[in-house]
């Protein structure tokens, strides 16, 4: 069963990705839409968050420089079970997600994946 949400996961964040950056488009901000939680990524920074299962969680680069951003769900064992992101969130430009299951996440906000942080999805 965990498996298939991690494919739902993986499926919902490619399928954003493809959209937001088909060929000879120039990708927007998503709207923000209610509830939702703002993030804000500078530097090293990745606050941990907490968010309700439907929750848009939108993550915007505010800082000069490109940024990733990684999610990744383990379960008891620490086998990664859960995954998916963005390559690269440039200056100014926000990703956002909704529908996470419930559960503890790591998020990483840099390529070589030092500064990170959690992310509780509670019911």
């Amino acid at each position: 069963m965990k498996n298939i949400r991690g494919y739902g996961l993986w499926l919902f964040l490619l399928a954003f990705s493809l959209t937001a950056c088909s060929e000879g488009q120039i990708p927007s901000s998503p709207q923000i839409s209610a509830p939702a939680i703002g993030v804000e990524v500078t530097k090293d920074s990745c606050p941990s968050i907490e968010a309700q299962t439907d929750m848009q969680i939108s993550w915007t680069n505010n800082d000069t420089v490109d940024h990733v951003l990684w999610i990744e769900h383990r379960d008891g064992q620490g086998v990664v079970t859960e995954f998916g992101g963005t390559d690269v969130i440039q200056p100014g430009t926000t990703f956002s997600i909704v529908s996470l299951t419930p559960g503890e996440y790591t998020y990483y906000c840099s390529k070589d994946r030092t500064a990170f942080g959690s992310i509780l999805i509670t019911p």
